[in-house]
């Protein structure tokens, strides 16, 4: 079982609730003059990835803020572009 403050990749975001949600980062990809985070739900017990989220990087009085991508046509191609970069690190279901 792998402790939470041993994987770099984890980031503990917060909803408009105010409720803590950790995600594990995968990649990030720059398209078109945005920045787009590539994560995943994080769940220690759980052994096959079913759902990713991608977040678009939004300044807001200058500080960083991740937003929830909704656009099909944005998810297309930031996951388009995610699958082409990490072919090699994980198996893709079409």
């Amino acid at each position: 079982m792998e402790n939470q403050n041993e994987n770099p990749y984890l980031i503990d975001l917060y909803d408009e609730e105010d409720n803590k949600v950790t995600f594990e980062h995968l990649d990030t990809i720059k398209l078109e003059d945005n920045t787009y985070i590539i994560c995943i739900p994080y769940d220690d017990a759980e052994e096959e990835v079913t759902e990713i989220v991608i977040f678009s990087v939004n300044t807001e009085d200058e500080e960083d803020c991740l937003e929830q991508v909704q656009d099909p046509a944005i998810l297309e191609k930031v996951y388009a572009v995610f699958k082409e970069r990490n072919q090699d690190l994980f198996d893709f279901e079409d």
